[in-house]
């Protein structure tokens, strides 16, 4: 396996960052009993699964609820996220994907990762997503792609990868810790410039089409 400079950083991330998660792990475990990390198998580069890792933010076995748009829920006071969970789910509960990055199955910037099952719902257009490697953070989360539709995070996706290039990534990486310290004016102010573009428009157009249509064929069967 050859690790890539960014490889290297998340390497190196992991493990100056050793004592602090050893810390959290401990304070998961106390706070809630159970494994200190969640383990979920996510659609890699190209569709290939791999097993996703996140710090533990909600009860063992809460079951999980997907809404419209196969958009999974947490609602604000989910009964379902514990007390440190609600703090942790600020950003912090993906900092264990900087190891999959070392393995090669994430880069530090990309679409985030989807649950499996969500393949066969995918159309051609939403699975040009797959085209890269899915990222800890990326264009969609930092524009707050939690509280729009999934078409619309999808179609940010697509943009990006489209206009991917050194500069985006690293504002994206400038504006994550910003994004997890609660400041979301920079992305609202981007996706408002983002929505008055007719590439972006027909991403969304494109992405809306296709999951309405999985999801009405996926409530019939």
């Amino acid at each position: 396996m050859t690790i890539s400079f960014g490889g290297l950083l998340a390497g190196l991330a992991c493990l100056l960052g050793a004592p602090v998660h050893l810390i959290l792990c401990s304070l998961i475990k106390v706070c809630n009993p159970g494994p200190a990390l969640y383990r979920a198998r996510r659609l890699g580069k190209d569709g290939a699964p791999f097993e996703l890792l996140k710090y533990r933010t909600m009860k063992v076995n809460a079951p999980p609820l997907v809404g419209t748009g196969f958009k999974m829920l947490v609602a604000q006071q989910d009964p379902r996220v514990t007390s440190l969970g609600r703090w942790l789910r600020c950003g912090i509960d993906e900092l264990p994907q900087l190891w999959s990055i070392v393995r090669s199955e994430m880069k530090w910037v990309g679409p985030r990762p989807d649950e499996v099952w969500m393949l066969p719902h995918y159309g051609p257009v939403c699975k040009q997503r797959l085209s890269v490697f899915p990222g800890v953070t990326g264009l969609a989360q930092v524009l707050d792609s939690r509280n729009i539709p999934t078409a619309d995070g999808f179609a940010i996706d697509l943009w990006y990868i489209a206009h991917r290039s050194f500069w985006l990534d690293a504002w994206v990486i400038l504006v994550t810790p910003l994004f997890m310290a609660g400041w979301r004016t920079l992305g609202r102010g981007r996706l408002k410039r983002l929505r008055c573009s007719p590439e972006f428009e027909r991403f969304r157009k494109c992405c809306d089409s296709e999951l309405s249509a999985a999801e009405m064929l996926h409530q019939s069967q």
